[in-house]
């Protein structure tokens, strides 16, 4: 499948951390859409990454846009699309840049999805391993202001009380700006079948993917601090 480098119609998933993100990643990675732009890019150590989106949460902040497509399409060449945080955070942005892209809206029960991302993703944001690295490393320094300013976007720095209410907000704004024929809401334990037909590919003759408990989301971020020592 052609990448963004010559596809302008990234497919768009903008499901928050914690609703199946992972295992609906590897299945679209089987259905062809192997690169997607996630926050691995980000944590990998690469500068530029990091500036690109504290720069547009700083915008966001300010009022203003995140980004331009001119932005975003420079940020994606080379990616069949974007998926998860820092990009679900844009999901406004993401939409208007690219009207014509089809977006999926991976979802789960709010309070499932709640009590998982205090274990994980709240908790990784004021990790003290994560800001022990920050002290010495500018890489990691970077990363970890990422996360805790994508707190304040999406759950006005108060996910403990607010995050489902950010959810919510969240799910709705993608549905308000996301013509229907465009839209797939999803849970991964639908498994292959709706996917497959909103995206007019063919089912696999495999299992549908499941992984990412929390567990394995610690052992990626411990790996990932180890590389940063």
């Amino acid at each position: 499948m052609e990448t963004n480098s010559s596809l302008h119609s990234p497919l768009l998933v903008l499901g928050l951390s914690r609703t199946g993100g992972t295992s609906l990643s590897r299945a679209l990675g089987m259905l062809g859409y192997e690169r997607l732009y996630d926050l691995d890019d980000v944590a990998n150590g690469d500068p530029e990454q990091a500036d690109f989106w504290l720069r547009a949460v700083r915008r966001k902040l300010e009022g203003g846009k995140g980004f331009d497509r001119a932005e975003i399409e420079a940020l994606l060449k080379g990616y069949h699309g974007v998926r998860n945080v820092p990009g679900a955070a844009f999901a406004e942005e993401l939409v208007q840049c690219f009207p014509e892209s089809k977006v999926i809206l991976p979802t789960r029960d709010p309070d499932s999805w709640h009590a998982s991302c205090l274990k994980t993703v709240y908790r990784r944001a004021s990790d003290p391993v994560l800001g022990a690295l920050s002290l010495f490393d500018s890489e990691t320094r970077a990363y970890a202001k990422l996360l805790q300013l994508l707190q304040q976007i999406l759950y006005g720095g108060d996910f403990v009380h607010q995050g489902r209410a950010g959810l919510a907000k969240h799910e709705a704004l993608v549905r308000e700006r996301v013509p229907p024929g465009q839209l797939l809401e999803y849970r991964v334990t639908e498994g292959w079948a709706p996917l497959c037909a909103f995206l007019g590919r063919e089912q696999p003759d495999v299992a549908f993917p499941r992984s990412n408990d929390g567990d394995a989301f610690w052992r990626a971020c411990r790996a990932r601090d180890a590389r940063r020592c």
